[in-house]
């Protein structure tokens, strides 16, 4: 019997990652994760690239999340579909750098894999590089295009490429799509339609599902899809410049515990606190601002979406005593329904923040320790301040990105000062 075809549709909202050359550009998102460098290193002190290849291979290239690339539909007739890469290669994947480079004194953004290439859109999205730093450990940069998971559907992945402890061994080696196959593009309408009809049984209900998206809509989202080819590139060059001008980024590391008893202490939770300090912080002349940061809607019901958070703007006086600032923010998120059905959100927009919790005990890769984990908001590419925060292991590290102009190492030390108090 022929392998049969295997798709996962992206939802609506996604297509937006990857409709322009700049938007699929700017949602590489990196992250920076410090191993200990002893299990990672060979005889020779350089880097055990067998020994990660094997570990890589088994953690990554055997997980269906990394072995599936993105397909175009025909005629526009459904989103774009996940399917299995039948040309996968783990080396397309995976950068060693051999020179030993300083943590504190390199790019953090270089080190997190920031700068080598856009990836391409006929493999999986993701790669990840190894440097060797000066006090033995690794660096190890991980970036992910933004389509393919959220921060919180991120998080639950990376701890599926991890191991509990240095000795636990690593998931077997296997093809994640041994017996399917990837679809040809006229395959996806049908595919879709057999999809949505297991999802939505019975003719009523099918008919009010279908009723409930107005056929205008529809057929306008069909019409985007077939002029992206034409639209995709808008430009060019000049037009990415432009839009993404360069940007550079800075982390603090936190005492978790200590943050929590902060924000409990002004009323509030971590998140509502980073975003006031975020506020405070704000070196520009501009006081009143306001700033973006995602609203979860993942459910239990639906675990096979990737991306599912809406973002929302609240507003703030970047003058006010923090105190006050931070019950502010607490009331706006209180009442986001407000904002969702179209509330004004005044001020000066500056960016974005989001904070993310990932596990509570160590975790290990190829047998090292996860020492750090640095956080790089997926931020717009005009984002004056983006902070993103990971707790792990006891402790809050938060990443921020400015642009090139701004200095953005003292202001995630401002965000890190109002945040530990």
């Amino acid at each position: 019997m022929s392998a049969q075809p295997h798709a996962e549709f992206m939802q609506i909202w996604e297509e937006g990652y990857v409709s322009n050359h700049i938007s699929f550009a700017n949602m590489q998102s990196p992250a920076l994760f410090v191993l200990e460098g002893a299990p990672m290193l060979g005889p020779d002190g350089r880097l055990d690239r067998p020994a990660i290849r094997a570990y890589v291979n088994a953690a990554f290239a055997s997980n269906p999340a990394f072995r599936v690339r993105l397909l175009r539909p025909f005629l526009g007739l459904t989103p774009p579909a996940w399917v299995p890469d039948d040309d996968f290669e783990l080396d397309r994947h995976i950068v060693f750098d051999d020179d030993e480079v300083d943590l504190a004194g390199d790019d953090l953004r270089r080190l997190g894999g920031a700068y080598d290439g856009t990836m391409s859109l006929r493999h999986p999205l993701w790669r990840l590089r190894f440097t060797r730093l000066r006090d033995g450990d690794v660096a190890m940069g991980l970036v992910v295009h933004h389509a393919s998971l959220d921060g919180m559907s991120g998080m639950k992945l990376f701890r599926g490429i991890c191991q509990k402890s240095w000795d636990a061994p690593p998931p077997p080696v296997r093809d994640p799509f041994a017996g399917v196959r990837a679809p040809a593009r006229w395959e996806l309408p049908g595919l879709a339609v057999r999809q949505w009809r297991a999802r939505v049984p019975g003719r009523r209900a099918a008919w009010k599902d279908f009723r409930a998206k107005p056929f205008r809509r529809r057929v306008r989202r069909v019409a985007a899809r077939l002029l992206l080819p034409l639209r995709y590139g808008a430009g060019g060059a000049e037009a990415r410049e432009r839009m993404l001008p360069p940007i550079h980024s800075a982390y603090r590391r936190l005492d978790a515990a200590q943050v929590g008893r902060r924000a409990r202490e002004l009323g509030g939770t971590v998140s509502d606190l980073q975003v006031a300090s975020i506020i405070g912080a704000w070196p520009g002349s501009e006081r009143v601002v306001r700033l973006r940061f995602p609203v979860s809607f993942h459910s239990p019901d639906a675990p096979e979406v990737r991306n599912h958070v809406r973002d929302m703007e609240v507003t703030g006086d970047a003058d006010a005593p923090l105190t006050s600032t931070m019950r502010s923010v607490h009331d706006q998120v209180a009442d986001r329904a407000a904002f969702f059905a179209g509330r004004n959100v005044p001020g000066f927009p500056i960016g974005y923040s989001t904070l993310l919790p990932w596990v509570s005990r160590p975790q290990f890769f190829c047998g090292a320790e996860v020492k750090a984990m640095i956080p790089f908001p997926a931020s717009l590419g005009r984002d004056q301040l983006a902070a993103a925060g990971v707790m792990y292991n006891g402790s809050l590290f938060v990443g921020a990105n400015m642009p090139a102009s701004r200095d953005v190492d003292a202001t995630v030390e401002r965000i890190a000062s109002l945040m530990g108090g």
